[in-house]
């Protein structure tokens, strides 16, 4: 991995541009020679079918100078599902319900995300993904549903009794309204927590039906989309949902085009 050899691979240069995808330490708790790096095969699926070279992150804790080389290796960057953010990145204590919790994979990946934002670096945010760009940034997070009286229990995986999925409204005029090309679109939902409040630099891009935020993205910033379902789980059913990975990719690709065009004399 070499920023020097930015977009170029063995010496030829590469077409397919690379998106880094974070994983998550599995069983938490545990020393680290019995853990694994997990993360869904789908991500990389999707990125590979859009075009991509998929590759996984794993989380060894936050080194500035490893997540430098991360960045300059990434054309793009994939924050993948997880644990919940721990409360401190936005000023609370633990309460009851708040989940599992990963400080090391929190403090690494909200790192690396705003190094991406510093470099302009494309970025998709899947469930957790998206919280961690809103607490990134200074936003904060209902630690559970409970905690947030207008939410409805579908956002945690009820729709699933009733085999219907909820469908959420897609902002007009957003980044994620352009990808996607639908004023609306039944969505997977299963979290339990909800963003409670935004940096007024992020905007809303998707609302469920019970007025919940599900997606977000970063104003002024080429490609930073944050969505709170999984489309990994629903690209081969839907392809509505395969284009937010074709999306980040050709995005990636720009980034690569640009970065390879800097460096020339």
């Amino acid at each position: 991995m070499s920023g020097q050899e930015h977009g170029v691979a063995h010496g030829r240069p590469s077409t397919r541009p690379r998106i880094c995808i974070t994983s998550g330490r599995d069983p938490l708790g545990e020393q680290p020679e019995q853990q694994y790096e997990r993360v869904r095969a789908a991500y990389s699926g999707c990125v590979a079918e859009s075009g991509g070279i998929p590759y996984i992150l794993p989380t060894p804790g936050y080194d500035p100078a490893l997540n430098a080389t991360y960045l300059d290796f990434a054309d793009g960057l994939i924050f993948s599902g997880g644990e919940d953010i721990h409360p401190s990145f936005y000023g609370e204590i633990v309460l009851e319900k708040c989940g599992a919790i990963d400080e090391k994979r929190d403090l690494f990946e909200i790192e690396l995300f705003r190094g991406a934002l510093e470099r302009g670096l494309p970025v998709l945010g899947v469930c957790r993904g998206m919280q961690l760009i809103a607490v990134a940034l200074g936003g904060s997070l209902y630690q559970d549903l409970s905690y947030c009286q207008d939410a409805g229990a579908f956002h945690a995986g009820a729709w699933q009794d009733g085999g219907e999925m909820p469908s959420v409204r897609l902002t007009s005029g957003t980044l994620l309204h352009q990808v996607i090309e639908e004023e609306s679109l039944p969505v997977n939902c299963q979290h339990h927590q909800l963003i409670k409040a935004l940096d007024h630099n992020c905007t809303v891009s998707a609302v469920s039906p019970d007025g919940m935020i599900e997606g977000i993205e970063v104003s002024g910033s080429p490609f930073v989309l944050g969505v709170h379902w999984h489309p990994e789980r629903l690209a081969l059913r839907d392809r509505c949902h395969l284009e937010l990975f074709r999306a980040l990719v050709r995005a990636a690709a720009d980034y690569s085009r640009k970065a390879v065009s800097s460096k020339r004399p």
